[in-house]
């Protein structure tokens, strides 16, 4: 097998493992109305099609980022998507919402493994001179999922064909597949001995699910105490693990290590602001849309595609340009564009056309094709290579949960002032820019000490 065969097929492993994973986190919120009807249930146990995927994948993705270190990040994909293709043909399949739940929480698992693994194949297989260019389309995969799966969901809908949501992953996985099992009978892996942190796995669950819930229903007024108390239980579990794990030598996170190194923790929160600022991005605009300028779905639709057609376009740009060694250049271009972009929202003002929304979203768009493959390169150059898988984990981690903050807080203010969308926006806007502000102050003063 040829080096460039090598590169190619596992940048089209990682990208499809990303691209599948991140379309399915969203693609079934559009058919929560229908699948209450269709299974005659209520939205509350309907809406567990979601939590369900969401919680597995949060839970499942630091062990699996650990057991991809062990025996192999290709071994770990394979059995990906295998899970991930098995559960999304049962889901289409489900007679009923609870094992549509079940099929959602084992694809949840699936995709935690593809998420896992996807930026440790990339560093540590594909050839030094292709790298920035395959992390630069896991950066174009990553905004693509999110806004394909809503879109593909309301289409799958109107032709009544809701089973295919999930049946549309199964010859992308079965393609994966094949491609995964040649490079398992071509490759071998360099392995760690690593094992499992029972311990950390069964705290960070309890963690996670507490924040997660959490955050959950930190929009519903009636359950804002109970949401409260969810989220600070969370963050006392936190403080448990952060000492269980400063002391264990086969830690699920590496938190001395992490300690020993703070310019990883200033790139992680980096992924933390940008991660909840894309979580604003996509679920404020469409109200501006429609409730402000009074726009149609499909128009909406069509619209809102401003930030990952930025995204996609100038995250193939920034690998063509970037061969590595300027990550953090254009790790402050990327902020700097993102902080222009939120500047130029809270600006606006319905008396404006709303295609300067369109090119608010657009600017926002490169600003992230610019930071996020620089943050993804970043995190993983800092780590050893025996963790990779371990590493690229936790970045997928911090930044899904960061996308659930941002989505509950937008929630948030949207229902705290539901008569005055152009507050509530603001607020969301300023809430997000506040975030990038700092995560930006705190890269430069990182940047000024190695000077």
């Amino acid at each position: 097998m040829t080096k460039r065969l090598q590169n190619s097929l596992i940048t089209v492993i990682a990208g499809m493992g990303m691209l599948l994973s991140t379309l399915d986190t969203g693609i079934i919120n559009v058919a929560l109305s229908f699948l209450t009807g269709e299974f005659q249930t209520t939205t509350n146990i309907a809406s567990f099609t979601i939590t369900g995927y969401t919680l597995a994948l949060a839970i499942s993705i630091l062990p699996l980022g650990v057991l991809s270190d062990k025996f192999g990040k290709l071994t770990i994909s394979y059995l990906g998507f295998v899970l991930f293709g098995l559960s999304s043909l049962f889901c289409g399949f489900a007679n009923s919402i609870g094992w549509l739940i079940a099929g959602r929480i084992f694809q949840g698992i699936g995709a935690a493994a593809l998420q896992a693994t996807s930026a440790a194949l990339i560093t540590t297989l594909v050839s030094e001179d292709r790298k920035s260019s395959a992390i630069s389309i896991l950066g174009v995969m990553i905004g693509l999922g999110p806004v394909l799966g809503p879109s593909l969901g309301g289409i799958l809908l109107s032709l009544n064909l809701w089973r295919f949501i999930f049946w549309l992953n199964v010859p992308f996985a079965i393609l994966a597949i094949v491609c995964n099992h040649y490079l398992l009978s071509k490759l071998s892996e360099e392995t760690s001995e690593r094992t499992l942190d029972n311990l950390g796995i069964i705290i960070n669950t309890l963690m996670l699910v507490f924040l997660l819930l959490g955050l959950s229903l930190l929009s519903k007024p009636h359950l804002l105490m109970v949401s409260l108390i969810l989220i600070i239980s969370s963050l006392f579990l936190g403080i448990i693990f952060y000492h269980v794990e400063f002391s264990n030598r086969q830690a699920l996170v590496d938190v001395e290590g992490l300690k020993n190194n703070p310019q990883v923790i200033s790139y992680l929160f980096q992924t933390v602001a940008f991660g909840f600022a894309s979580a604003m991005i996509f679920l404020l605009p469409p109200f501006i849309f429609e409730q402000l300028y009074h726009l149609g779905v499909g128009q909406t639709g069509f619209l809102v595609l401003g930030a990952p057609a930025g995204l996609v376009i100038f995250s193939r740009l920034s690998g063509k340009y970037n061969d590595g060694s300027k990550n953090k250049a254009f790790s402050h271009l990327g902020l700097g564009i993102i902080i222009a972009s939120l500047l130029f929202l809270l600006l606006l003002t319905p008396s404006w056309s709303y295609f300067f929304l369109t090119l608010g979203l657009f600017i926002y768009g490169i600003g992230g094709g610019y930071f996020q493959p620089a943050n993804i390169a970043s995190i993983m150059q800092a780590s050893p290579m025996e963790m990779q898988g371990s590493t690229g984990a936790l970045q997928r981690m911090v930044q899904n949960v960061a996308i659930s903050a941002g989505s509950a807080v937008g929630s948030t203010c949207l229902n705290l002032w539901p008569n005055n969308l152009l507050l509530a926006t603001r607020i969301g806007w300023g809430i997000t820019l506040a975030l990038i502000i700092i995560s930006l102050k705190e890269m430069m003063n990182f940047s000024n000490h190695d000077n």
